[in-house]
């Protein structure tokens, strides 16, 4: 029989998909790219929920072996694949184990939380951001500038780049993907500045999928003033 490959399904529009694909392209892994078009509902199809039932993205298959959840992956394919020139990206000592993994536990549960709630309406249909929910961004935001003020080094971590810095900085790019300016959160943004510029296959993982994302919600906005206008002229027509 022959040996199967390792599969990454992903879309290039889903932050979380961008911080696995880097962590890929760091580790200098061998897999092959599934792209699943999640626009055309390609995650729903009934070969992909046998495989996740749970339909998300990203989803790695590394030889039959078959996880989701972007973080746990990126966990994965450090404890699977890291080399000695690579390992600084999730440190084995524990303390600073612990300190990557504290951070990947905020993004999951605070940061990326926080973009999702505040800009659902607007990433779904087009709408306003939810105003009730921009506290919560705004607080996310203001903890990650003031983690990094104390920190006192380079990255989230300590002096070199880690798949903390990968995974907060591609729930970053949603923001600028959207075109929400973080600019006024100091060290956050030199901080986004200097990872993008330290991580060599940014680019390649991100620009794409940001422009994707940027075209597909200013599509729903149009969408929707068209909607909106038809909607006036009908019930003008009315009276």
């Amino acid at each position: 029989m022959a040996w199967l490959s390792a599969e990454f399904y992903f879309y290039k529009g889903s932050a979380p998909c961008r911080s696995v694909w880097m962590t890929l392209k760091l580790l200098n892994c061998e897999f092959e790219e599934k792209h699943v078009d999640l626009l055309k509902a390609e995650n729903k199809r009934p070969w992909f929920i046998r495989m996740n039932p749970q339909h998300t993205v990203p989803t790695f298959n590394d030889h039959s072996f078959i996880l989701w959840e972007s973080r746990a992956i990126m966990q994965y394919l450090m404890n699977k694949y890291a080399t000695e020139g690579t390992q600084y990206l999730y440190p084995k000592e524990p303390e600073e184990r612990a300190k990557v993994d504290r951070m990947l536990f905020f993004d999951m549960g605070t940061l990326y939380h926080a973009i999702k709630e505040y800009f659902g309406p607007k990433i779904h249909q087009g709408m306003p951001p939810d105003q009730e929910k921009e506290n919560l961004l705004k607080t996310s935001l203001d903890y990650l500038d003031h983690f990094l003020e104390i920190g006192g080094v380079p990255y989230l971590c300590g002096e070199r780049i880690t798949i903390a810095d990968i995974a907060i900085l591609a729930s970053i790019t949603e923001l600028d993907a959207l075109n929400y300016s973080y600019k006024c959160y100091g060290e956050l943004f030199r901080w986004s500045e200097r990872v993008k510029e330290g991580i060599p296959c940014y680019k390649e993982c991100c620009i794409e999928g940001v422009e994707m994302t940027r075209a597909r919600v200013k599509q729903l906005e149009d969408d929707l003033k068209k909607q909106m206008e038809k909607e006036r002229k009908a019930s003008i027509t009315k009276k």
